[in-house]
């Protein structure tokens, strides 16, 4: 059962490479013989979920008149010629369906360097109980394609997600939205870059 937003959802897909950006270490990203066979943009979006919506999804290989009347072999892939990549369908996910990878260092550089933040702007104690409630908010943005890609490299798909956060304490009753960074990993997974990057200020979703 699809949960109430319906945002259109697609996945990347290559059925000949089953290598993801998943596959490789944070510090260095894709690199190896993979590279020979397949491209950065290829591997960094392998079986990876998107919104299918501008901004929202990695940008199609746009072709020439001219290309497009000299490629009598059909070779004009989905991000350049001769790729294997396709988009495929799939529901809407649920936030169930998401993994957040958050690695320990960046708990501790939330907790400490936007404690100011957390504590007088949103009102909320920085300990385990606002991270847990943080997450789920996050995963409440990312369902509803509340997010737009930054850029696409060797590291994944970086994208920003809009983040509803309800004021507690002295901010009850307020509202505010957040931008918070990750990367797509394959499969409905996200892995923290920064968890608050400051306020959302106007961005377009």
């Amino acid at each position: 059962m699809l949960a109430e937003w319906t945002s259109k959802w697609i996945k990347v897909f290559d059925k000949l490479n089953d290598i993801v950006i998943d596959d490789f270490d944070y510090e260095h990203g894709i690199r190896g013989l993979i590279t020979t066979k397949h491209c950065v943009k290829c591997i960094a979006t392998n079986q990876c979920w998107f919104v299918d919506e501008k901004n929202k999804k990695p940008e199609r290989m746009e072709y020439s008149f001219e290309e497009i009347l000299k490629d009598t072999k059909n070779k004009r892939g989905l991000y350049h010629y001769n790729c294997h990549c396709k988009e495929i369908n799939i529901p809407t996910p649920k936030e169930s369906e998401i993994e957040l990878i958050i690695p320990e260092g960046k708990i501790g550089w939330l907790f400490k360097d936007k404690e100011g933040l957390v504590k007088k702007a949103l009102g909320y104690e920085p300990n385990d109980e606002f991270l847990e409630y943080f997450k789920k908010q996050v995963l409440k943005s990312y369902c509803k394609g509340q997010y737009y890609i930054l850029n696409i490299n060797k590291y994944g798909v970086s994208i920003s997600i809009k983040v509803k956060v309800e004021g507690s304490g002295e901010k009850t009753g307020k509202t505010y939205y957040v931008r918070s960074g990750w990367m797509v990993f394959s499969n409905g997974k996200l892995k923290s870059n920064t968890l608050i990057a400051g306020w959302w200020l106007n961005e377009v979703v």
